[in-house]
């Protein structure tokens, strides 16, 4: 008994004996804590300190990448959980976190945040024949974790004729796997954008990991010339862990309860670092870009880079081939703030 008492007070004696000792578990401990509270920066700071003197705790390390992940640091998060498992690979933790590292970059619902998109576009048509140009301004808030609303104003020239079309939106996300989505909008006075448009769609994630995402989009414009029904099924396959994909797309449009025409669409896009994207595609099919249906094939790519945390710019270009004597290279130049 008295041999227990005195191993107690030792006990107790280096542990006060030892305050750096104390200070760093209880950083670990209150790191874990305030992750588990919603407080992902301050759980950072704590395990970061834990780390600087314990670099090979595996558990510190994974609290650490889930915290990163809650913050938005998707690429970190990766690297973290990785590093767990190249010391434990049967960590299960580890291997559910790079899961949520995938789902995340794969879920093509909008970020919890707004965002505002100022985009231009110049064409040219060739043969001496004027150019298209285009200027759009777009907005997007999140309402609700799972609710976002969108408008889209967008000046169009096209032959010394002009049109402004005004567009809102919505998206909702009723469950992990679902997102739906809806617009409505028009063009007072139209020449050649759709006088009236309305339409939805909706994605669902079949699987996770390298996610499998079908997608489905329907419309209805009223042109000045026709109206136009679309139907677009489709399939995105994520590849690397959500830092690539690649879209098929098929079209499907009737106009003037005419024939129905059909094309497709395949693209791929890539994630080098966090904030950057590239992308290139080609597609075949029925375009109403005129305001009439016309079979049109393009090709296209572009780059997506970042010009500080809340500030990106995207650029890309495009050829396209029509049915009749004009095609068009297009060149298009997009800014993109985040609030």
């Amino acid at each position: 008994m008295k041999a227990g008492i005195v191993g107690l007070a030792a006990a107790a004696f280096a542990l006060f004996a030892s305050p750096a000792a104390a200070q760093q578990q209880n950083a670990y401990e209150a790191g874990v804590a305030a992750r588990q509270a919603g407080q992902p920066a301050e759980a950072r700071r704590l395990l970061m300190a834990w780390l600087a003197d314990h670099p090979n705790d595996a558990d510190a390390m994974l609290q650490l990448a889930y915290a990163d992940l809650a913050l938005g640091n998707v690429d970190a998060a990766e690297a973290g959980f990785e590093a767990v498992l190249r010391q434990a690979p049967d960590y299960t933790d580890a291997r559910d976190g790079l899961a949520a590292v995938s789902a995340r970059r794969a879920s093509p619902a909008p970020e919890a945040r707004g965002s505002v998109i100022v985009e231009g576009s110049l064409s040219d048509l060739g043969g001496g024949a004027r150019g298209w140009s285009e200027v759009a301004a777009d907005i997007e808030t999140a309402i609700s974790p799972r609710t976002t609303i969108g408008a889209r104003a967008a000046y169009y020239r096209r032959f010394a004729r002009e049109d402004v079309e005004l567009v809102g939106r919505i998206s909702l996300h009723p469950s992990d796997d679902v997102w739906l989505r809806a617009f409505v909008g028009g063009t007072p006075n139209a020449d050649f954008r759709p006088e009236v448009a309305v339409g939805g769609g909706i994605d669902w994630r079949v699987t996770h990991g390298n996610a499998t995402v079908l997608t489905l989009d329907a419309s209805y414009q009223r042109f000045p010339l026709q109206d136009v029904i679309t139907v677009n099924p489709g399939v995105v396959q994520y590849l690397a862990g959500g830092k690539a994909w690649l879209t098929l797309r098929g079209i499907g449009t009737v106009a003037d309860g005419g024939p129905l025409e059909v094309g497709a669409l395949a693209r791929g896009d890539f994630v080098p670092a966090s904030g950057w994207r590239v992308f290139a595609g080609a597609s075949n099919g029925p375009d109403t870009d005129l305001g009439v249906v016309t079979r049109v094939k393009a090709l296209f790519g572009g780059v997506e880079a970042p010009l500080s945390p809340r500030f990106g710019v995207t650029g890309s270009l495009a050829r396209e081939w029509r049915d009749g004597p004009l095609d068009r290279t297009e060149f298009r130049l997009g800014l993109k703030a985040r609030f």
